[in-house]
């Protein structure tokens, strides 16, 4: 899969980010390595972080799409709160008809909102926290180095490398990179066969 900017580019669903660009980054880099001919949107409607956050901007989306579509929150583990996801979706007009796990990192919830259904996947970076603590993860696997879970050492293990993140992305294999950010390939893989699915269909 692929982020695209522009409206223009048919998209099969968008992408909500609850903790910034760093999660945009990777979550860009990893979808590609698995389908680069699904193309996702990520627009920027709010500069709020958090859950709530994220279902508010998907409100704000299903007012513009004209049918039924699929949403993708990426959240760090530190701001999900699986006990208050039917609270969430409510608050901001979503009747939860079902929710599924993927994985230990992944959900899958089935919401309707008025007369429409949609699909909003849920990936969860870290493994206690945050999404560093994934990065941390697939330096360990590729380069067999324990690098702190932080900002400030992973940019600082990249530089001496001369590496970027998607550097790093880019070479790892796709089993690296499903034990190292489980629930955004979790989701990822879901999302390509669901759309695959339907496109059989049709």
């Amino acid at each position: 899969m692929k982020l695209v900017e522009s409206s223009r580019t048919r998209v099969k669903g968008y992408v909500i980010f609850g903790n910034g660009q760093r999660d945009e980054r990777i979550f860009g880099a990893i979808s590609s390595k698995f389908n680069d001919k699904i193309s996702l949107s990520s627009p920027l409607l709010s500069h709020e972080t958090g859950l709530s956050a994220a279902f508010k901007s998907i409100a704000k989306l299903a007012e513009l799409v004209s049918s039924s579509f699929k949403y993708i929150i990426v959240i760090d583990r530190e701001h999900m709160d699986e006990s208050r996801l039917k609270s969430f979706a409510g608050e901001h007009g979503f009747e939860l008809q079902s929710l599924r796990k993927l994985g230990e990192f992944a959900y899958l919830l089935k919401v309707k909102r008025g007369g429409r259904v949609a699909d909003i996947y849920i990936a969860v970076s870290g493994f206690k926290k945050n999404i560093e603590e994934n990065v941390a993860k697939l330096i360990e696997k590729c380069y067999g180095e324990n690098v702190e879970p932080s900002k400030e050492a992973i940019k600082e293990w990249l530089r001496r490398r001369n590496q970027t993140e998607r550097d790093l992305i880019e070479k790892a294999s796709k089993e690296v990179l499903e034990e190292s950010f489980p629930g955004i390939v979790a989701v990822i893989k879901s999302f390509i066969e669901s759309t695959e699915v339907e496109k059989a269909r049709n």
